[in-house]
């Protein structure tokens, strides 16, 4: 049984949407450029997210970067669901804690505690955002910017000081080497492809992107390319060695150690402990917002 992975279009401007529905309990492998903040209403819900399983609980506020490729894997009953994607390039530009953005890049889902005005405040945002004038989308904008900046200081165990904003020229040439290392991690990739993308110079753009990720390009693309390997693991009966070089490993020793390293275990460990329910079929269509309308 073989699974499409699903690239959701989304483009970057405006890029920042809010819905409100009933979620999936299966979904493929997909990702977008944004950051997503999800909030359950009576259930939950579970992703596959960064080789680790995790979950959206009820009643709060959780956040993770999509362009880490994830999956629906289940969810208990949800009577409600709120999705909020916001802009990676507005995030990096908002000046949060680097202790949270590291976590935040590397995969990690982000879990508030609970808050009784959260989703009074998530129904204000899902009914005034489509018809919002200039200023009071901005005003929305700012809402979101407070709210996420309270779970950073957090997470991070901090009260106060915000590191300063980086200049936005810089913060959209990240963003777009992180979505071409997305769109084409299963492919051969040098780093001068990506330098090339975005017209720098690769040395610069080695610098820039592990300054706001915490990581080196080649680090990052090891991640894109184990996690669907994982995916690829658990969700299909492809032979290891064929999922390795589909996954754009260039020797099968290269994917077991990348492997490893990654995941803290080999290949077929990986397959036996983490078995899932079958997926929807292929052909099933899945729109870009997750909401089952």
């Amino acid at each position: 049984m073989e699974q499409d992975v699903v690239r959701t279009d989304l483009d970057e401007v405006p890029g920042f949407e809010i819905w409100r529905g009933r979620p999936f309990t299966s979904m493929p492998f997909h990702w977008h450029d944004q950051v997503e903040i999800n909030y359950a209403v009576g259930g939950s819900l579970t992703y596959l997210l960064a080789g680790s399983v995790v979950e959206v609980p009820s009643g709060r506020l959780s956040m993770f970067w999509a362009g880490m490729p994830h999956s629906v894997v289940g969810g208990t009953e949800v009577e409600d669901f709120y999705w909020v994607y916001v802009p990676l390039v507005w995030v990096l530009r908002w000046g949060l804690p680097d202790p949270f953005m590291r976590r935040l890049m590397s995969g990690e889902m982000l879990v508030d505690e609970p808050s009784e005005v959260d989703r009074l405040v998530l129904d204000r945002w899902n009914e005034e955002l489509p018809g919002a004038n200039g200023r009071r989308r901005r005003l929305i904008t700012r809402e979101v910017e407070s709210r996420v900046t309270r779970i950073a200081l957090a997470q991070a165990g901090e009260t106060g000081d915000e590191h300063a904003p980086s200049e936005g020229g810089s913060l959209r040439k990240v963003s777009e080497m992180a979505r071409y290392l997305a769109e084409n991690h299963a492919g051969r990739l040098r780093l001068n492809d990506v330098a090339r993308h975005v017209g720098l110079h690769p040395n610069y753009a080695m610098t820039l992107f592990r300054r706001r990720y915490g990581m080196t390009l080649s680090t990052y693309l090891t991640r894109l390319r184990v996690c669907q390997a994982q995916y690829l693991l658990i969700s299909t009966d492809q032979d290891i060695t064929r999922i390795a070089f589909e996954t754009g490993f260039g020797s099968v020793s290269r994917f077991y150690e990348a492997f490893k390293t990654v995941s803290g275990q080999t290949p077929r460990q990986y397959r036996l402990r983490h078995e899932m329910p079958d997926l929807p079929a292929r052909d099933q269509e899945y729109p870009s917002n997750p909401c089952a309308r």
